[in-house]
């Protein structure tokens, strides 16, 4: 290109000569979608950060609340729950809360079915336990001697 001389010349030269961008619309296409691939890594990257930040805490306030207890033991119904957006202490609280009360339930229900049994096969060759064709043959004084086991016995008889 020749050495133009004032600025007159050069405002020429510029008009008469096509612009050139100096990146090819094809580039500028290819660093947009390299732009639009790395915002959308860098957001995942940020979910994932705040998942792990949340997941930190969940297990700090756990840990805080049940230090004997390994996170690897708690059930999958409690992980359920926290992937949906409970806290993992609560959801642990409750769980361990509903299991005592099964626990309960349980044995009471075993207590009630004990007491209402006839109760166990040994049970007839004990002491302190009789039937009721051996209560029926005492004497009065039998009666009177044994009476709380008869009372016991009873509790078994249908």
């Amino acid at each position: 290109m020749p050495e133009l001389d004032n600025i007159a010349e050069v405002e020429e030269a510029e008009t008469l000569a096509p612009q050139e961008d100096p990146t090819s619309s094809d580039e500028l296409i290819a660093l947009r979608e390299k732009v639009k691939e790395l915002s959308a890594q860098l957001r995942e990257r940020e979910e994932i950060d705040a998942a792990n930040a949340r997941m930190k805490e969940e297990l700090e306030e756990f840990y805080e609340y049940f230090p004997s207890v390994d996170p690897k033991s708690v059930p999958d119904e409690v992980w359920e729950r926290v992937k949906c957006g409970a806290s993992l202490a609560a959801t642990y609280s409750l769980f361990e809360r509903k299991r005592e009360r099964e626990a309960q339930r349980t044995i009471s229900h075993n207590e009630r079915m004990r007491r209402m049994s006839a109760g166990a096969l040994e049970a007839a060759d004990s002491d302190g336990y009789y039937s009721p064709d051996e209560v029926r043959r005492m004497t009065p004084a039998q009666v009177r001697k044994n009476y709380d086991d008869i009372v016991e016995s009873m509790r078994h008889w249908n």
